[in-house]
């Protein structure tokens, strides 16, 4: 089987609460996840939750099962701090299980699929977030799109990201 990685289709993750230059680290918080095609920029409108599974399926980079999914991101710093540096240090964590995965990458596809379709965007839901069957007939997900991260500017910032512009987004009507 062969297919093509949608062609000039990227992610940016914003993350705030950055507390120190350089590297993504646990207690940021997942704010926003950019889609980049064609030079125009649009917001995916995700819930908390699939914003911290879409950045989670993007740091891992391989497929891995629902059940893999749900356990790693049980353990995995970064989605148990989520947030954690967010004013009042409330903990907004994405607490999912197996059957939970499968259920937010549906609903991910959907709003994929709204946004596509919305702005007439020559593109696939299917191939961003893809599934692929095993041999036992799971099924492994995997984010096939370049992606990169920026942080939000803190105000009190006088590094890099201070004079760092996060671009105008098209907002899907």
């Amino acid at each position: 089987m062969s297919y093509e990685r949608p062609k000039g289709a990227k992610f940016v993750i914003v993350h705030d609460y950055q507390e120190a230059p350089g590297a993504c680290m646990p207690g940021e918080e997942v704010v926003a996840i950019i889609l980049i095609y064609r030079g125009k920029r649009y917001r995916i409108p995700l819930s908390p939750t699939h914003l911290i599974l879409m950045d989670y399926l993007a740091r891992c980079r391989y497929p891995e099962d629902a059940w893999r999914i749900s356990a790693q991101m049980q353990l995995d710093p970064f989605t148990t701090d989520h947030a954690i540096n967010a004013p009042g240090n409330r903990v907004r964590s994405a607490r999912t299980s197996r059957n939970a995965v499968r259920q937010q990458v549906m609903r991910i596809r959907t709003v994929l699929r709204a946004l596509i379709a919305n702005e007439r965007l020559d593109l696939d839901a299917e191939d961003i977030i893809r599934s692929e069957e095993t041999s036992t007939r799971a099924v492994r997900y995997t984010l096939d799109v370049d992606v990169s991260w920026e942080h939000c500017p803190r105000s009190d910032d006088e590094g890099s990201n201070a004079n760092r512009h996060i671009s105008r987004v098209h907002l899907a009507s």
